[in-house]
Order: C-alpha cells, then sequence, then structure tokens
C-alpha cells in the first residue's frame, strides 16, 4: 500500500472528529468515543497491530488521562470552594474599583485576572469567569464573553499549572530521541520556547482586546487605540516574568506567578495614572445598545448561591499559598523536588511491550498542592459542611466530561504512535508527517502553529490538542529536517491560540452570561484573530530559525 493511501487510513479517527464535532455538533464526550474505535479498527486490519498492543495502548493512554485528570480535579475543586467561600467574590471586588474607565477594567479583568485563574484553574475557567464579572460591572453581555475569549489565549500554554506542556507532551515519551537531553529537559526546552514566541505576540493581545471592544461599541477601533501604551504595558507586564520563569522554572509557573506579578503592579501604575488617558472612555447607555449585545436571561444569585463576603487578602491566600507551594517544589535550592519524586507508581513494559507509563503523585499539582489547599479553604474560609459538600459534588460532576474527552483522545493518539511497533513498520503518526513533510516540508513552520488551533477548536483543550498532534508535530519536523522544539512549541502556541474559539469555552461561556445560541457571532469575532495569531508566530520562528 503506497503512502498517501495509508496516510489517508492514518487520518480518518481525526478526521471523523472533527466532522461530527464542528459540523454535526457532537460533544467530545461522543465524538472520541467512536474515534477511538475507528482508530482501533485500522489499527487492526491496516497496521495489523496485535491486540497486546493495542491493550497496552489503551492502558497507556488511561494512566497519562489519570496523571492529567488530577490536576484538572484539583484545580476545579479549588475554584468551586472559593466560589462557595465568597473568595471569588472578594478577588473580584478588590479589583473592581480601580477605573471607572471600561478598558483599564477589561485589561485588569479580562487579561490580568484571567491569566491569573488560567494559571490556576485552566480548562476554559478565566473567560467563565472574567465574563461575569465584567457583566457584572456594566459590560454588555456580548462584548464580555469576547473579549473574555481573547483574553484566554497567551496564559492557556501554561494554563492549570502547565497541564498543555507537560500533560499535553508527555506521550512523547519513548517517542522522541533523545540523545543527550532528558526528557524533563525536552519539556522544559518547549515551554521556554514557547513562552518566548508568547511574549513576542501575545504582549499585543490587550491592544487588540480593547480595539475589538470598542469596535463592537462605537464602530470604530479608534477609542481602543488611544490607550495602545497602556495596553502594550500590561502585556509585558504579563508576559515578561512569565517567559523569565518558563525559561529558568518550569511549565508549571509561568501564567499564575506571571500574572500575580503583573496585578499589583498595574494597578499601582493605574493608580499614578502612569499611562493613563485624560478620558475616561464608557459603553452607550444601557437603552442603547444593540439587542444582540444582550441576552434574555438576567444574571441573579438565589439566596441559597449567595456566599460571605471576605477581605482581599483572605481571598487570595489560597492561591498565593499555591503558588509559593509549587515555586518551592520546582525549584532545586530548596531541595524539596527529590522528595516530591521520590514516590512513584509506574507500569513498566506494559503486557511485554515498550511501553511504559507511571504517576508521582506529590510531584503532581493536583494533590500537592491542590487537594493539599482544597482541604485548608474551609478553615480560612470558615466554610461550612454544606458548601464544602456541595463544592467536592460539583467538582466531581464537572470532572467527568474531560475526563471521557482525555481518555479517549489519549487512547487514540496512543493507538496511532504506537500501530507501528510491533511490525517494526513506520506507525499512522509517521505516515501522517511523512506525507505531510513531502508537501510541506520546507515552510512548516509557517503553517504549524494552525494545527494547534485546529486541535483546540475540535477538542476545547489546548492539553488535548498538544496530546492530539503532538506526535504528529514530532514526527513531521524530523521527516522534513526542521528543529523539534520550534515545531512542538507553535503546536502549544496554537493550542492556545485556539481557545478563543473552541467551541467547549464559547458555549460555556455565553451559558453564564444568558446568551446561548450567539455562538456563531463570538466565532465571527475571533476566528481572524485566532488565525493571525498562529500566523503571525510562525513567520517569527522561521525568521528565528532561519537567521540563527
Amino acid at each position: 500500500m503506497n503512502l498517501n493511501l495509508l496516510a489517508l487510513f492514518a487520518v480518518i479517527p481525526i478526521v471523523l472528529v472533527f466532522i461530527l464535532m464542528v459540523i454535526y455538533g457532537w460533544p467530545a464526550t461522543k465524538a472520541m468515543p467512536l474515534g477511538w474505535i475507528i482508530a482501533i479498527l485500522i489499527a487492526v486490519f491496516i497496521w495489523k497491530m496485535p491486540s497486546k498492543w493495542i491493550l497496552a495502548s489503551i492502558i497507556g493512554g488511561a494512566i497519562n488521562a489519570l496523571d492529567i485528570l488530577l490536576i484538572v480535579f484539583g484545580a476545579i475543586l479549588i475554584l468551586q470552594l472559593m466560589k462557595n467561600s465568597g473568595g471569588i467574590e472578594g478577588i473580584s471586588f478588590s479589583m473592581s474599583a480601580i477605573s471607572k474607565d471600561r478598558r483599564i477594567q477589561v485589561i485588569l479583568i479580562a487579561w490580568l485576572m484571567g491569566s491569573f485563574f488560567e494559571g490556576a484553574a485552566g480548562f476554559g475557567t478565566p473567560a467563565a469567569v472574567a465574563a461575569p464579572l465584567l457583566v457584572g460591572l456594566g459590560f454588555p453581555p456580548l462584548i464580555a464573553v469576547v473579549c473574555a475569549l481573547i483574553a484566554n489565549s497567551t496564559s492557556v500554554s501554561f494554563g492549570a499549572v502547565g497541564t498543555p506542556i507537560w500533560g499535553g507532551f508527555a506521550n512523547l515519551e519513548g517517542v522522541a530521541n533523545l540523545e543527550v537531553i532528558t526528557f524533563n529537559q525536552f519539556i522544559l526546552n518547549i515551554g521556554g520556547f514557547t513562552s518566548i514566541i508568547h511574549l513576542l505576540v501575545g504582549s499585543f493581545i490587550p491592544v487588540v482586546i480593547v480595539a475589538v471592544m470598542t469596535k463592537i461599541a462605537d464602530g470604530s477601533f479608534k477609542k481602543g487605540l488611544a490607550i495602545w501604551p497602556l495596553a502594550l504595558f500590561s502585556g509585558f507586564l504579563f508576559t515578561i516574568p512569565y517567559a523569565i520563569i518558563a525559561n529558568f522554572v518550569g511549565p508549571e509557573l509561568p501564567s499564575l506567578l506571571g500574572a500575580l506579578i503583573a496585578i499589583p503592579i498595574f494597578i499601582f501604575a493605574v493608580s499614578k495614572n502612569f499611562l493613563v488617558p485624560k478620558d475616561v472612555w464608557d459603553f452607550p447607555k444601557q437603552e442603547e445598545w444593540n439587542p444582540e449585545w444582550v441576552g434574555d436571561v438576567k444574571i441573579e444569585l438565589k439566596e441559597d448561591q449567595k456566599v460571605q463576603k471576605i477581605g482581599a487578602f483572605k481571598s487570595w491566600l489560597p492561591y498565593i499559598l499555591i503558588a509559593i507551594i509549587l515555586f518551592a517544589g520546582r525549584i532545586q535550592y530548596f531541595g524539596l523536588t527529590p522528595i516530591l519524586k521520590s514516590f512513584n507508581i509506574t507500569w513498566n513494559q506494559i503486557f511485554g511491550t515498550n511501553i511504559t507509563r507511571g504517576i508521582t503523585p506529590f510531584y503532581n499539582p493536583g494533590i500537592f498542592p491542590f487537594i493539599f489547599i482544597a482541604f485548608l479553604i474551609p478553615l480560612l474560609h470558615n466554610l461550612d459542611k454544606r458548601k464544602i459538600n456541595q463544592s467536592w459534588q460539583n467538582a466531581f460532576k464537572l470532572i467527568r466530561p474531560p475526563a471521557i474527552a482525555l481518555f479517549f483522545a489519549l487512547g487514540i493518539t496512543y493507538i496511532m504512535i504506537n500501530s507501528g511497533e510491533a511490525a517494526n513498520i513506520d506507525s499512522m503518526m509517521i505516515v501522517m508527517a511523512k506525507t505531510v513533510s513531502r508537501y510541506l516540508g520546507s515552510i512548516w513552520y509557517i503553517p504549524a502553529a494552525l494545527v494547534g488551533v485546529l486541535g483546540a477548536f475540535i477538542s476545547g483543550s489546548n492539553t488535548t490538542s498538544n496530546i492530539m498532534f503532538g506526535a504528529f508535530q514530532y514526527s513531521t519536523a524530523v521527516n522534513s529536517g526542521l528543529k523539534v522544539i520550534p515545531v512542538l512549541s507553535l503546536q502549544a502556541l496554537g493550542g492556545a491560540a485556539g481557545n478563543m474559539i473552541c467551541i467547549h469555552n464559547i458555549v460555556a461561556v455565553l451559558s453564564t452570561v444568558g446568551l446561548i445560541g450567539k455562538e456563531g457571532k463570538v466565532i465571527k469575532s475571533n476566528v481572524f484573530i485566532s488565525i493571525a495569531y498562529g500566523l503571525i508566530a510562525g513567520v517569527i520562528v522561521w525568521l528565528i530559525v532561519s537567521l540563527s
């Protein structure tokens, strides 16, 4: 069978998932399992993959999924406890009185605070938190959603304490040919290079946010661009420490610590009128709003949903403790890293194959510090048993959809990666990569990020996008003679940019502000920005590599 025909068979599971989710509107919880079944059938009948290799791939993927889900669950649990304790309300209140200028408010809440929540929780949380907060401040719901989603981009590559980087590319262990460096250093290099590209492109996102906001509200970019010095200042305030942390600490903390550093500096600068325009910009009066900006549902808290008032310090304290613990646990100077890594649960050479997967529980941020801090929050915030139980129940409920999606997404990729091992032939991933490299190899840097955008658009997750396409990007780089780290970094960046338009996030955010049914308008507003982000990054990387 020739290479092109094999490539057509190999791509069927991915194309099927795309068609089911994008054209027919299936959720990932239904589309991914069907794609998984098709991948198994192709592996058996076209690649003649032995049953023990299929079972080992499924188990390897399941272990990888569990490792990631521990983080997702811990992040969701913290957020649920913070919502019920009044911590989230305390955080938002501490930031809402900084300025009356809507441009400054959107930078502070959507960009900086959204980046903080991305670093702490990820998985669509930032936009779902930021949009209702903006609406509560008086923003039209549609504009709040569009701005929150655009803002939820640069920080995403290091969301949920770095899950898209070290979780998204974990399945490359054993695949990547690393002769000089360890796999851990390989992951750190991907994160470091990704942060540099984001620094060069993502720093301009606050300028884009305010320009898009005033364009929708006033029909002109002019009022938004009038604040470009402050917007650009806020961009670099976040991305410079973010890039430094990614390169010298690791992928867990760039978004979380980057935002924690940027927020107080930005607030101080605004309080001193640094780069703040003299005119205060606001939306038209509410009666003049375009009907498309608002929905039929009003956001009102029921009596049993109302929370206590908590001071700013107590509200921020759990997340500050998380940042401190993660920082201490990732810096070799403190000596905690070997202790946290000393205990692991690993299944070596599953069923006699070369597939090995394991979990290091105490080094996993989901257990320590997330679940550890989750037990402290009730004490810190005086949370009663009913709300504690409610938070845990909500966390278990919310973890089910990503659990299903991740299990089957990783199952698909592990089968595709290992499909050729037993027979010592090219796997599905290698076949696809060889085909792409034949036609696009010389210019692959430029469109590489768009694969990440597509993956996030389909799956609703940068992590899942990296899982689905990381091995493909690696193999394409190798077969094209391109540098692997830049290509994988573009995959990670593209998955982050794709968050602006991924259907899952859009539906979730629209539901928080009562705008279900406006998905098309949001995608139309954001799709050009998402694609431009990926293409500009691709051109920059191509230039960097060409000139180096």
